[in-house]
């Protein structure tokens, strides 16, 4: 049993843990407030009204779940401790403080190990990691890669959880591990660093959550978070919390703790100064390996249908899942498909409480003459089932599943066979009738390309490693040898940087009247005629990002392409069929991908590096090449070579091309970012130039 103190002397009320202050009543809404109320606000909005499922894992004071009990549309909460004195005093002594949280209707404590409850966990909204500072190696195996991919499996597709990540001021380097850690389990997340007087009067400095979720959180979602009025922290406090030292991120670039390796960065920590410039950091998933049990992610670059299906064929036999199946079934467009059997699977409940389940499983076997023996021998058992009783929700979604995709498998059958089927089908823009997508189209024009407006050159979508779609931005450069031409993007490496067909990597930030190469010693700045007209320095962070990205892709290209081949074998029998010549053409656009990746990697590795930069902690970098400088409010154009030019906030005089590009940098700031320093400025510009700057295109 864990050493309890609870302090009440002179009016206070603070509770210690092995010599470890756990909260302290004057400030601990303060902590406990963003901790659950962040996640809630993010996943009400995701779930569109849905009943909320929350899980809190420690917390056994109670103080977080009564937060999460505040909130609109939670109907089931559980609470995971191990340490029964603590909940024993969440009951008696805490009770006033956590207004009775362990005793509402809506809530179920289990004493015992989070790990063993992850083990059969799933279909959670919110998670609350509200675990104890990691000093041993049983601390640390709760902030392992092992432990955050179970959490992952437990959540739904669009959950979010939130972590009690130590201070990213005192210890950055362990903050920063538990964010890697989170993001090799899958888990993209955002940092948030706040004061807590109490922590801070007993030595443990500033203090940081990680929010994290399988699908990234935006800057959006969390600038619409509203806290409710009677709450200590406001959004005010959150967004400001949002922001870190420039210089923390690289700090924190570490790798994830598998084992013990956080113990080492708690004990070897390096204080960092908690000054300006500031900014807010995000931390991508990295590794988005399939685990048999799991619906989402898959190793490498999931561009086609095969990535999923030759993971699962690699499963043995008795390990092969209809889950699994379900997530790589060749079904029209791959990016909906995939999301639309995900929230299938999240609202499965309501679904089968609108289903006559007698009737349905009686029409059933009345026509299951055909089936397979294994498929009439399963309706028979579940007949039998319905007889003595309609079984649970918890045993009927165990058993959907399987209904599910037998349903699936019968529909595409039936469409490649008879394809003016209502089923997995669209209308052509050439008005050429119903067309099945059997995997995802890939004529040797255009690559992936989707039809939806905006003509032919650019209206089709882009996937990234984990099979997530961006809508493809224009590209156009102008070849010396052959003239301007629209280039097309083959593979988002990340949200901002895309893989062209020639080996360039464009930066596709949606600053209008501009498009960006990016190389290892500049950003290049194109006007839409696709001519360079600045040269900048790439700024100290995108060039490596770069470079690593690329790395890592030529692996898991590779396996792609040895996965689709397998793909191609299985789908032999659909060779007759127009969608299944569709989907034998994406092999010709996966070396094509893979061709312009080793011209990537090649121009990369041969090409010098960008001049350094030095620090000047009045500067604050707003785009690559681009800073503010705080001191003399201005702003500083940093060229390739390195050398600076520094432009006032007044309009200038004269407009030069320089002077438009940073006016559509300072819009991108303010419209897309909402940094409002620069709206003034914006507003100002547009009133002395107006339609001069569009620039010269």
């Amino acid at each position: 049993m864990s050493g309890l103190f609870l302090d009440t002397r002179a009016g206070r009320l603070a509770l210690y843990l092995n010599g470890d202050l756990q909260f302290d009543r004057d400030d601990e809404e303060l902590y406990h407030q963003p901790l659950a109320l962040v996640p809630l606000a993010l996943v009400s909005r995701r779930a569109a009204g849905r009943k909320l499922r929350v899980l809190v894992l420690g917390g056994g004071d109670g103080l977080a779940l009564r937060e999460i009990l505040k909130c609109p549309g939670v109907d089931e909460a559980h609470l995971v401790d191990h340490d029964a004195a603590v909940l024993d005093l969440a009951r008696s002594r805490l009770a006033d403080l956590n207004r009775g949280a362990l005793s509402d209707a809506r809530v179920r404590v289990h004493v015992g190990d989070a790990r063993d409850f992850l083990s059969g966990a799933r279909g959670f909204d919110a998670i609350v990691c509200d675990l104890t500072f990691p000093r041993d190696l049983a601390g640390a195996a709760v902030f392992t890669v092992d432990f955050f991919r179970s959490v992952r499996r437990a959540l739904t597709p669009r959950g979010v959880i939130a972590v009690n990540a130590l201070s990213p001021e005192l210890t950055p380097e362990a903050f920063g591990c538990i964010a890697v850690t989170l993001a090799t389990a899958g888990l993209a997340s955002v940092p948030y660093a706040f004061v807590l007087p109490s922590f801070v009067t007993e030595g443990y400095g500033r203090w940081g959550f990680l929010f994290a979720s399988p699908e990234p959180i935006t800057d959006q979602e969390l600038d619409e978070i509203q806290f409710p009025t009677a709450a200590r922290v406001t959004s005010a406090d959150l967004r400001a919390g949002l922001e870190l030292p420039h210089s923390a991120l690289d700090r924190m670039k570490l790798s994830p703790n598998v084992r013990d390796e956080l113990l080492y960065y708690v004990a070897n920590g390096t204080p960092i100064a908690w000054t300006e410039p500031f900014q807010r950091h995000r931390f991508a998933a990295t590794n988005e390996r399939r685990e048999s049990s799991e619906v989402i992610g898959s190793p490498g670059p999931r561009l086609t249908a095969a990535q999923a299906f030759a993971a699962w064929l690699r499963e043995p036999a008795g390990r092969r899942s209809l889950a699994e199946l379900l997530a790589c079934l060749p079904l029209a467009r791959r990016g909906q498909t995939r999301e639309l059997v995900l929230e299938w699977s999240t609202n499965a409940d309501s679904l089968l409480r609108g289903v006559d389940l007698r009737l349905f499983v009686d029409r059933l076997l009345e026509r299951a003459g055909s089936l397979p023996a294994a498929w009439r021998r399963e309706l028979s058992e579940l007949a039998a089932r319905v007889k003595s009783g309609i079984p649970s929700m918890r045993e009927l979604l165990e058993g959907a599943w399987r209904v599910f995709a037998v349903f699936l498998l019968v529909l595409l059958v039936a469409n490649l066979t008879f394809p003016d089927n209502a089923y997995a089908k669209h209308t052509g823009s050439s008005g050429s009738g119903p067309q099945l997508a059997f995997s995802d189209p890939a004529p040797s024009s255009a690559p992936f390309r989707d039809h939806v407006g905006g003509g032919p050159r650019f209206g089709y979508y882009v996937y990234d490693s984990g099979g997530r779609e961006y809508r493809a931005q224009p590209f156009m450069f102008a070849d010396p040898a052959r003239g301007p031409r629209p280039l097309i993007s083959l593979l988002a490496l990340s949200p901002d940087l895309r893989l062209l067909e020639t080996g360039m990597v464009s930066y596709a930030v949606p600053i209008p009247a501009y498009e960006f190469v990016v190389q290892p010693d500049r950003l290049g700045v194109l006007n839409l005629a696709g001519r360079e007209v600045l040269a900048l320095h790439p700024g100290p962070s995108l060039p490596g990002q770069t470079t690593q990205l690329l790395a890592t892709q030529a692996p898991l290209l590779d396996r792609a392409l040895a996965d689709h081949q397998r793909w191609l074998d299985w789908t032999r029998w659909a060779r007759g069929f127009g969608p299944g010549q569709e989907a034998s053409s994406e092999l010709t656009q996966l070396e094509r991908i893979r061709a312009a990746l080793g011209s990537a990697r090649t121009t990369w590795m041969s090409a010098p590096a960008a001049p350094r930069l030095g620090e000047d902690r009045q500067r604050s970098m707003i785009f690559p090449g681009v800073v503010f400088d705080q001191s003399r409010q201005e702003l500083v154009v940093i060229h390739a070579d390195g050398t600076e030019r520094a432009h006032s906030l007044t309009p200038p005089a004269m407009l030069t091309e320089e002077d438009r590009f940073l006016f559509w940098v300072l819009y991108y700031r303010v419209t897309s970012l909402r940094d409002a320093r620069f709206r003034t400025v914006v507003d100002r510009w547009r009133d002395a130039y107006g339609a001069h700057l569009a620039g010269s295109g």
